[in-house]
């Protein structure tokens, strides 16, 4: 509640501060930051998409938590007048942690554990667990990462939309599957594209696509990977939240 209506505790021990040039960093007080870790424990369920459900859109993955919450709102008179919503936090393109307004809301969400929901004619598989740390978080990718192989293209022109499939498996390897395009934040005209491809297609993941048209013009289509930097604050490839 507080974190949305903007509350801020004026007399906190904001930390240990650091000046370094134009930066300042601090140090957070052990025993502050184990409270609100204690918190994040009690009030905070890690949502895993299965299968179709990690590749919805983060407004419908809100709506298929919220679904959560619903069940365990109805029929619950104390928090009929509680219109309020939980807080979803995409972590990955499978991983959410999902802050509840209230203690027995994650719980319940816990207890389910595993349930398919089903939107229109498809059901989507959703697993709930408890709260995760960030280091948690990085370990959970990192098999994943290992295992999966994929490029984005960047801001893929109009000129080579059609092509661009066919060059990917005849330059990296077979595709096996193909995302949604997502439409470039910094060109709203042009959009960006994932595959992800086969195991051995790794070694030959290159960085860029240069394409000779045929009156002559030569268009760059960049990829990202997975050892490609990506910015936390933004989302974009090849910069860091420190450069954002």
């Amino acid at each position: 509640m507080c974190y949305d209506d903007g509350v801020y505790p004026t007399e906190i021990d904001p930390g240990e501060i650091v000046v370094e040039g134009r930066e300042v960093r601090f140090r957070l007080n052990t025993s502050l930051d184990e409270i609100e870790v204690k918190w994040f424990k009690e009030r905070t369920v890690t949502v895993i998409f299965k299968e179709a459900a990690r590749f919805l859109a983060k407004n419908i993955k809100d709506d298929l938590v919220h679904t959560f919450e619903d069940g365990w709102v109805i029929g619950n008179e104390s928090l009929q007048e509680n219109t309020r919503r939980g807080r979803l936090k995409i972590e990955g393109p499978g991983v959410a942690s999902y802050v509840a307004k209230a203690r027995e809301v994650a719980n319940f969400m816990k207890t389910e554990g595993k349930v398919e929901i089903t939107l229109g004619a498809e059901a989507y598989k959703i697993l709930s667990k408890s709260w995760m740390a960030r280091e948690e978080f990085r370990d959970l990718r990192r098999p994943e990462e290992d295992r999966v192989v994929w490029v984005v293209t960047l801001q893929v022109p109009l000129d080579d939309m059609t092509f661009i499939y066919a060059q990917i498996e005849r330059a990296i390897g077979k595709i096996i599957m193909v995302h949604p395009t997502d439409v470039d934040p910094s060109r709203s005209v042009l959009v960006n594209a994932r595959f992800d491809l086969e195991p051995e297609a790794r070694p030959n993941v290159t960085d860029v696509l240069w394409v000779e048209m045929a009156k002559g013009d030569v268009l760059e289509i960049k990829l990202a990977n997975s050892d490609s930097l990506k910015c936390r604050i933004c989302w974009q490839f090849f910069h860091t939240q420190h450069d954002c």
